[in-house]
């Protein structure tokens, strides 16, 4: 079993703080495009409309998912990469 280093704790607890909060920034925007511009949420569009790289997006959506309080609602062909990508609810 490999030994996890006392930097290495000390850095997850200065990060845990900001991962809540962008989850929570993604959480809230996926709800404001669902309820207010009534769009296709998809990775690409959440990126969009908070000024972030899509990489910034994808895992926190996913842990969303993981927590249960996103879910897919179907897919969607995105016009700019050609691509059937999915398409999400805030719970």
């Amino acid at each position: 079993m490999k030994k996890i280093r006392t930097t290495q704790v000390n850095s997850l607890k200065q990060l845990k703080p900001k991962i809540k909060s962008r989850r929570q920034t993604i959480y809230d925007a996926i709800k404001h495009l669902t309820s207010t511009v009534h769009i296709p949420v998809t990775n690409r569009m959440i990126a969009k409309h908070l000024g972030w790289d899509i990489n910034r997006v994808t895992g926190r959506v996913t842990e969303l998912v993981d927590l249960g309080k996103v879910k897919s609602n179907g897919t969607h062909k995105d016009l700019q990469t050609n691509r059937t990508v999915t398409v999400w609810e805030a719970l």
